[in-house]
């Protein structure tokens, strides 16, 4: 009897040990493609391409170690059969990152996650602004416009446009906030809006600026207000921003002097989208082509309009459906920090793409709750989970 207990906590032990293995690869895997955005790589480039399959290599490992239910296998594979579908027909790579990262989410804490990588963001996002400033970098100096059509100079610092930088800095801002909550204080709302401020002179990315004052409100209210029920609200905020861009994509007309000047606002973002959607309606699936490159414009950048028109409406309301059903759940277990910052991104989704993409939208991850039922959200450093405080009944 003893010979066989001594067998069982032996096979335990390494099963922790490997599931352990699998964890730290699975945080290289994350690290590795946090360092090719942070320091601007975009998929086409070599660079990207070797550290993508090197960072495929450390999930494959995460994958290997990891054993699943049969349920959670039927959803990844699901997820990894629209992904692929989306991939083929139109070129978006954002669904199958998110499926992969998500195969690579199980047992895997979140906290411990952003934890694990949040100094490779603020080393790599200041090395990048430092290196352009001293000229080692291309500053990437542009004219913009802005809403009374005065022009001025904005710089990209190395990234791909200007509003890139901002939202790589806005983004680090918001993990550290995220990482920090329950110590943040005056001083971090006075020092975050200081490089925000900085980076706005710099890069005049006014929706950016925008969301970032939304964020610390989110922030203020939450510390503030003890009764949150109001988070139930919040749960909607994908299925009305969704509504309202369709709502505008549909009704735009530039001859229409209100929706002109919101589109002006918007840097054409509306306009954009609307002639996309009178060019090529909407489908049920993804389009056979990549209708980007047939129109004389640039892509759409509200992320809910480009997978609606892009995507197909399938894929579109499932995405809707998909994050209100996560943002409930994170609700109904106290993770009200959680769902400020889903929000946060939600709303940027309107303005930029990039809140689809799991390194660029950390946040998106949350989703994974709906895959793994024991998704690991924040623990404490002895393994167990963190009670999180409901101030209702305080």
């Amino acid at each position: 009897m003893d010979r066989i207990k001594k067998r069982i906590a032996d096979i335990k032990q390494n099963r922790e040990q490997l599931a352990r293995i699998g964890e730290i690869g699975f945080i290289g895997y994350y690290g590795i493609m946090v360092i090719t955005k942070t320091f601007g790589y975009v998929s086409y480039e070599m660079f990207f391409k070797l550290a993508f399959v090197l960072a495929l290599g450390c999930l494959a490992l995460k994958v290997l170690l990891t054993r699943y239910t049969m349920r959670e296998f039927l959803l990844l594979y699901l997820l990894l059969a629209v992904s692929a579908v989306c991939w083929i027909r139109v070129g978006e790579k954002n669904i199958m990152f998110i499926t992969l990262t998500l195969w690579g989410m199980k047992n895997v804490d979140f906290m411990n996650l952003m934890t694990a990588t949040i100094w490779i963001r603020v080393i790599g996002t200041a090395l990048m602004i430092l290196l352009a400033c001293v000229g080692i970098m291309d500053l990437q100096p542009s004219m913009d416009m802005a809403t009374d059509y005065s022009q001025f100079v904005v710089y990209a610092f190395g990234y791909i446009k200007s509003n890139a930088a901002f939202y790589i800095v806005f983004l680090t801002i918001a993990v550290l906030l995220y990482i920090y909550y329950d110590e943040l204080n005056f001083w971090h709302f006075l020092f975050s809006t200081v490089i925000c401020l900085a980076a706005f002179e710099a890069t005049y990315c006014r929706t950016g600026m925008i969301v970032f004052c939304g964020m610390w409100a989110l922030i203020i209210l939450d510390k503030l207000c003890r009764n949150k029920k109001y988070y139930q609200l919040f749960c909607y905020n994908v299925v009305v921003l969704f509504l309202i861009s369709l709502a505008a994509t549909v009704i735009y007309r530039k001859a229409n002097p209100v929706l002109f000047q919101i589109n002006r606002i918007f840097n054409g973002r509306i306009e954009i989208a609307s002639n996309y959607y009178k060019a090529y309606g909407t489908t049920l699936f993804p389009k056979t082509v990549d209708i980007f490159w047939n129109m004389n414009y640039t892509t759409i950048d509200n992320f809910y309009m480009y997978l609606f028109i892009s995507c197909g409406a399938i894929v579109a309301l499932l995405f809707v459906y998909a994050a209100t059903k996560a943002q409930l759940k994170l609700y109904r277990n106290g993770n009200y920090r959680e769902i400020i910052f889903f929000t946060v991104f939600a709303v940027y989704a309107m303005l930029e793409q990039s809140p689809f993409n799991p390194i660029l939208n950390p946040f998106i991850l949350l989703m994974g709750n709906l895959v793994y039922r024991d998704f690991k959200i924040r623990e404490s450093q002895f393994g167990s989970r963190e009670k999180i405080t409901d101030f209702t009944s305080a």
